[in-house]
């Protein structure tokens, strides 16, 4: 964690609270958690406003005793503490103000008055983003950005939680893994009569069934343990292969409006059977969409899946969840015409994508991967796999 995102205070300037409450609920790393207060005392001051981004170690609040003298701090938009200095608009410096001089006055950094001035923008006409509505460069920017543009613009959606998390995940991997991706098409017949067979027994005892990503995941935790060298993370120069194969399962939620995606992660896929994998996946699946994830079921994860299929999607490049070394992208199950011992039949076939850090692995190495994970679907899955 570098940043996050406060969500609601849960108490008030001037509200008592005792040690280990809860004072206030914050988005980290796609979850939200409530934070609680370190010490008793009196919320004195709050100094991060709601649905506002911060620095990990920045202040957010004072708490202490009334009348207990604080110091003046701003926490600025990039999350560092700084004095709290408002400019006028001519850039001159002020005391305290009273509410109605504060009611007159735009409250803007220096940077984008700056910015304003050389541009010629009226600052009355910019919304602030900012702390108690500071007008911020980035407001500036993006201010100058529509102005220029000649589209019409339906509305301007700020990229913030999971969704500005993603954006930063996915930059990083494209900057930092060199991306490397192959597809393999595989009959996709025994997994579909495995999970016919078994969602019959389990309907029967009025049990929830197994789902085609469920096999994936104990098909891919068996291939990993046979070469676990697709089940590691790159360290700076040195690369460390993990001995517990944690399959991360890729979920869309909604949140603010908006999908977003949360990776809930099975641990120890290798040595569980492929009924605890779906029993747990599923917890782990309804948690996430519910919103009562925790920081532990989206950690640890050594490698990911990611299944498409149900959109009618039958193949795609996914993008390397970081620091992982791989992620495989799971298309649907399409009926098409094979030929089997000279004659041509009917065959539901499946296409597997796997994106992979050609720094850790070369293409020889994944390619035997992916033919051992096509083995292990079309000939050996089994219920007591």
């Amino acid at each position: 964690m570098q940043k996050g995102r406060v969500i609601r205070w849960l108490k008030k300037e001037g509200d008592s609270i005792e040690k280990d409450n809860p004072l206030l609920e914050v988005e980290a790393d796609k979850v939200t958690t409530e934070v609680e207060s370190p010490v008793s005392g009196v919320l004195l001051k709050i100094c991060v406003p709601e649905d506002t981004e911060v620095a990990v170690g920045q202040p957010i609040a004072f708490i202490g005793k009334i009348g207990e003298p604080l110091p003046s701090i701003n926490v600025a938009a990039e999350g560092k503490a700084t004095p709290e200095v408002e400019t006028t608009s001519t850039g001159s410096r002020e005391g305290p103000r009273t509410v109605e001089e504060e009611a007159e006055k735009v409250r803007a950094s220096p940077l984008a008055r700056a910015l304003a001035k050389q541009h010629g923008l009226d600052l009355a006409q910019i919304r602030g983003t900012g702390p108690r509505g500071r007008i911020t460069k980035e407001d500036i920017l993006e201010f100058m950005e529509l102005r220029m543009d000649t589209r019409a613009v339906k509305e301007i959606i700020p990229l913030k939680g999971i969704q500005k998390t993603i954006a930063g995940r996915m930059a990083e991997s494209i900057r930092t893994a060199a991306h490397c991706s192959m597809t393999i098409e595989v009959d996709a017949s025994r997994v579909i009569a495995l999970r016919r067979e078994v969602n019959a027994e389990l309907q029967a005892k009025g049990e929830g069934g197994i789902s085609f990503t469920d096999i994936l995941v104990k098909a891919v935790a068996t291939a990993l343990t046979e070469d676990p060298i697709l089940n590691s993370t790159l360290e700076g120069e040195r690369l460390k292969v993990f001995r517990d194969v944690n399959i991360g399962i890729a979920v869309e939620v909604e949140t603010e409006g908006a999908s977003g995606l949360l990776v809930p992660v099975v641990r120890e896929a290798h040595n569980k059977s492929l009924l605890q994998i779906a029993r747990e996946a599923r917890e782990l699946i309804e948690r996430a969409r519910s919103g009562k994830v925790s920081h532990s079921d989206l950690s640890g994860g050594t490698f990911t899946i990611t299944n498409l299929g149900m959109f009618g999607v039958q193949t795609f490049v996914p993008i390397i969840n970081p620091p992982q070394t791989a992620i495989l992208g799971v298309g649907a199950i399409i009926e098409k015409p094979a030929i089997v011992n000279g004659n041509i039949k009917p065959q539901p076939s499946l296409h597997l994508t796997l994106s992979f850090d050609h720094r850790v692995v070369n293409g020889a190495r994944s390619a035997r991967f992916m033919q051992r994970l096509k083995q292990i679907l079309e000939t050996e899955i089994s219920e007591q796999t």
